[in-house]
């Protein structure tokens, strides 16, 4: 048998506990990740599993769901217990969406089933763990009070976001941020300021798009008592109010062309004026841009300067658009759901598989907000889990009557979860024939057509449920 590999402290990459009744699963992790770096452990029960996390203190651990002692999921729960940070990846023999929805819901990131792909066991591992470094650099930002709704993921161009927002925001340079509307650029914005060395001043956000021409500049640089008709008092712009703090312009392409020239010597001078006023005033800001206007398509047709373009361009960052981060989705709508139930008091458990598809499918024209929109709209409307009859009929290609989709969420809830049982005749009070007609030919379909178990779900008598497959022409 081939020696684990002696590293050294300085040159360890990770530290992987491997928790699994058959010690030659252990013995395969070290032999392929020693070589690479990784200091691997294992141990064969539970027990002795977590007093390997104590005294072992791991990066990633490899859980099996059957241990002689203990469940996975129980040992799951005791590691997350004792190190919330650590990532648990569930081995196990019984690949079913059940087990790693289950497992997922409790905190595991992963899951791999037996046989282990050897192949791709490295990947498996150094994708975990720069994950954790991510969601250390999550953490890192939270401790800054912001939310991070929108900006929540495990993708690649999510992960290039927090690399480019961690290394801009202590150099105090301007910033502009590009990306579609409901991506969250005003959210990068308040990470960046939290991040920076004038965390501790204000952050002044300001809407170019929904300011008109003529309040436009008041609103940035202030004005003195008696500049203009109905200015009674003196007016505090901005500019001033962000004073050595950070100053966020959104939609900036928006800003008609005798403003830019006043911003342009602005951000030159650094020092404002005051509409009605007399003296400079010196200031001291950063400021950060957004847009979702094709700027360099503007500077060419002369309509946005090309001078205040390359002051504002020093540092440049794309937002990722929804549909292009891959199962994100998934993972924003968890957490939207978790929001949501928070807000509604509410406890929807999940989404049917369905929802999930089209989630994936779909391509989220509105990103982010559209999402966490949906969800909130869905959680209203679930009974327990949210089923495709709780979107918006645009995203499920629904076509149903609103009587329809009320009956499919609460009889699929009902077959899908085992609910508590909802008596006919209460659900048809109310209810078409059509949609008695739709409720009976979902549950047949469901149910591959087996009448009996579609009739106890009904809680009908079978010739009674073959009579309403007659009445309504019901075909396989």
């Amino acid at each position: 048998m081939k020696k684990k590999p002696i590293i050294k402290n300085s040159e360890i990459k990770g530290r992987i506990l491997v928790i699994d009744d058959e010690p030659e699963i252990g013995w395969i992790f070290s032999r392929i990740l020693g070589d690479h770096g990784y200091d691997v452990a294992s141990c064969q029960t539970g027990k002795e599993g977590l007093k390997k996390v104590r005294k072992f203190m791991p990066d990633l651990v490899f859980l099996d769901m059957k241990l002689p002692d203990k469940n996975g999921i129980t040992i799951l729960k005791e590691i997350k217990k004792i190190n919330h940070g650590v990532l648990v990846i569930m081995i196990t023999a019984y690949e079913t969406i059940q087990t790693a929805v289950s497992a997922m819901k409790l905190g595991a990131y992963d899951y791999v089933p037996k046989p282990l792909p050897n192949e791709r066991l490295k990947i498996i591992v150094d994708k975990a763990l720069e994950t954790r470094k991510l969601a250390q650099q999550v953490d890192h930002f939270n401790k800054c009070d912001m939310s991070l709704s929108m900006i929540k993921g495990q993708s690649r161009s999510v992960q290039d976001l927090f690399k480019k927002m961690e290394k801009v925001a202590p150099h105090d340079v301007s910033v502009i941020l590009r990306g579609e509307s409901g991506t969250g650029k005003e959210l990068v914005a308040r990470v960046i300021h939290s991040l920076s060395k004038r965390k501790g001043n204000a952050f002044i956000p300001i809407d170019c798009a929904t300011l008109p021409d003529t309040l436009v500049e008041s609103e940035l640089f202030g004005y003195e008592k008696g500049a203009f008709t109905g200015a009674d008092t003196l007016k505090i712009g901005k500019f001033e109010t962000a004073d050595n703090g950070t100053l966020f312009l959104d939609e900036i392409g928006n800003l008609a062309m005798h403003i830019q020239i006043k911003l342009l010597r602005v951000i030159q001078e650094r020092k404002i004026q005051r509409l009605g006023g007399k003296n400079s005033i010196p200031i001291n800001v950063r400021i950060i841009t957004a847009t979702n206007r094709d700027l360099e398509e503007a500077v060419k047709k002369g309509e946005f300067r090309d001078d205040l373009y390359h002051r504002l361009n020093v540092f440049e960052i794309k937002l990722p658009l929804l549909r292009d981060r891959g199962d994100d989705v998934i993972i924003l709508a968890q957490h939207f759901l978790d929001k949501s139930n928070k807000a509604t008091k509410k406890n929807i458990k999940g989404f049917s598989s369905d929802v999930l598809k089209i989630f994936r499918e779909y391509s989220w024209p509105g990103n982010v907000r559209e999402l966490e929109n949906t969800v909130k709209t869905a959680v209203i409307l679930a009974m327990d889990i949210i089923m495709l009859s709780d979107l918006p009929q645009h995203m499920a290609g629904n076509e149903n009557t609103p009587g329809d989709i009320k009956m499919e969420s609460l009889v699929l809830s009902k077959l899908e979860k085992d609910l508590d049982e909802i008596p006919l005749k209460t659900l048809r009070k109310n209810v078409t024939a059509n949609a008695e007609k739709y409720m009976i030919e979902k549950i047949l379909n469901k149910t591959n057509w087996n009448k009996k178990k579609t009739a106890e779900i009904l809680e009908i008598d079978y010739k009674s449920l073959f009579t309403k497959i007659k009445k309504y022409e019901i075909r396989r």
